[in-house]
């Protein structure tokens, strides 16, 4: 488990698969840039069940409160084969939980991870264009804007442009903000 000072991310447990799924697929909360498309629960807990969602290539993780209930979640992924990158995202699942700087402080802790438990030279977050709530979140933790991606995804009946954000390993190692707080949590 990574501690900060208001949440921890953690690897999934059997016990968060049923909040998980319940979450991942209520529809109504995940605002107006996500996808909107269930996943089934059977193939949710054999990939659970198959690697924990702990693979070199793709992770899952959940965002917990002091009490150790799910608050949301956080990934990552490699997207592009040749690229030495990770591509990240966060959801925080109730919208009365948003806002608080809990996203900010799980993307802190995920880049800490993956920096340290893995030979990697960038993250990338993509958001798309108007999510601003999310924009806020990669810059506040020091990611940089590099593009505009046209076009690029598609969530309940419209296209979006997605900004891509990225932050080099030089850039997180250099920037002390960036270095999470464990003072509270646990």
């Amino acid at each position: 488990m990574l501690r900060g000072v208001n949440i921890a991310i953690r690897p999934v447990k059997e016990a968060d698969l049923d909040q998980l799924i319940s979450a991942i697929n209520e529809l109504d909360s995940v605002g107006a840039f996500l996808p909107n498309v269930w996943q089934s629960e059977p193939g949710f807990r054999s990939e659970f069940e198959g690697t924990g969602f702990l693979t070199p290539s793709f992770s899952r993780f959940s965002i917990v409160n002091p009490s150790d209930q799910v608050i949301g979640l956080t990934w990552s992924f490699k997207s592009v084969p040749y690229f030495d990158a990770f591509e990240i995202g966060y959801r925080i699942f109730d919208q009365e939980d948003t806002g608080k700087g809990y996203a900010s402080e799980a993307l802190k802790l995920l880049c800490k991870y993956l920096f340290e438990a893995f030979q990697v030279n960038r993250l990338e977050v993509r958001v798309a264009a108007g999510n601003d709530g999310s924009e806020k979140v990669a810059q506040k933790c020091g990611f940089n804007l590099e593009g505009t991606h046209r076009e690029a995804a598609y969530s309940k009946g419209k296209l979006y442009d997605m900004h891509c954000y990225a932050l080099l390993r030089r850039e997180w190692a250099a920037n002390k903000q960036m270095q999470p707080t464990a003072e509270s949590v646990g």
